[in-house]
């Protein structure tokens, strides 16, 4: 299965998945090609059936959340932030 993933700098970048694959699998994929190591702070998004956006779950199948053929395009986004005084040293 192909992803197309809008990254930050606004270059889209494919991702080959099996057609099995979860949506951790595919963030997993996206954080790696970009260095990040806290996952937690980040997801990705997708269009629904009627527009609307939505948060992919990583514990479910792509294909069961994603309508449509593949390429799936999705976007590469931060889900929280942290102030920088709030974080621990």
């Amino acid at each position: 299965m192909l992803c197309h993933v809008s990254l930050p700098d606004s270059v889209v970048t494919e991702f080959k998945l099996r057609e099995k694959a979860r949506g951790q699998e595919l963030l997993q994929a996206v954080c790696k090609r970009l260095g990040i190591i806290e996952l937690d702070y980040f997801g990705l998004q997708f269009c629904g059936p009627k527009s609307e956006v939505l948060w992919l779950n990583t514990r479910n199948r792509i294909r069961r959340q994603i309508s449509g053929a593949s390429p799936y395009r999705l976007q590469f986004r931060v889900k929280f932030f942290v102030q920088p005084q709030y974080l621990l040293q």
